[in-house]
């Protein structure tokens, strides 16, 4: 993609890693180790997804206005799965907030919006297939970032489960290796076609991409290496190499 259409690029990193975040607070709470005061609080923090949700439509649509549609539009099944989250998501968030209902109907509600969210990632893997560099960084948005954005809010809601703090960092990481791993053979592809066509972009954003996906992970487990809390001001510095990161790598193609 070319650096004008930051708005679609911007749209997707921001789609991407709001649904993997869900996903992950999702699983979180399914397992009831928050108490109720930060379940309560945790779900504040989801504000930031509905959000970030809402900008990404909102930019994918000034994408849509600025490009030529003389074909007229047509909404493709990744963009309906999302807005099938968003839909989803926002309503267990209303039934949860205004406790609409039984806890089991609430934890159906949950259960579902994680389904839809995990129906948008296994469609987004099977389009990119094709190109493991793409779907690489996809896994890495979606599962790395999201994972990232999920600790932030858990930190912003002041959690007290000791083990997310150890456990979302080495998922994490684990995440990013494997995308490291699978997308460094393809930096070889797109060197060679700096000989063939003379296009030097697309290499030098993916570099950048992927070492700034390693720069957020190591940011993130520092915490860790230290032996000290996670505090939010770190996360966030973390969050935003990850985003900018993501973003290089939707330049890069």
């Amino acid at each position: 993609m070319a650096w004008f259409e930051w708005p679609f690029i911007l749209s997707s990193v921001l789609t991407q890693m709001s649904i993997g975040a869900f996903i992950v607070l999702g699983m979180v709470l399914l397992s009831g180790k928050l108490c109720f005061g930060q379940a309560d609080r945790l779900h504040k923090t989801m504000l930031v997804l509905w959000l970030m949700l809402f900008s990404a439509l909102l930019l994918r649509e000034l994408n849509l206005m600025l490009a030529d549609t003389a074909d007229g539009y047509r909404i493709g099944v990744e963009a309906l799965l999302a807005i099938t989250f968003f839909a989803v998501a926002l309503f267990y968030w209303f039934v949860e907030k205004v406790l609409v209902g039984s806890d089991l109907f609430r934890k159906y509600c949950l259960v579902l919006a994680v389904f839809a969210g995990g129906s948008y990632l296994i469609h987004g893997l099977a389009v990119r297939s094709d190109h493991w560099l793409v779907a690489s960084h996809f896994l890495a948005t979606t599962l790395c970032g999201g994972t990232l954005l999920a600790h932030a809010c858990l930190v912003r809601a002041q959690h007290k489960v000791e083990e997310v703090n150890t456990l979302l960092p080495r998922l994490g990481a684990i995440i990013a290796v494997i995308c490291l791993l699978t997308g460094l053979p393809q930096l070889g592809e797109l060197s060679s076609q700096i000989e063939t066509t003379g296009a030097i972009m697309p290499f030098i954003s993916q570099v950048i991409s992927l070492g700034l996906l390693l720069a957020a992970v190591g940011v993130w487990l520092m915490p860790l290496v230290t032996k000290s809390k996670p505090v939010l001001g770190v996360m966030t510095f973390a969050l935003t190499l990850s985003i900018v990161s993501s973003y290089f790598a939707g330049v890069g193609f």
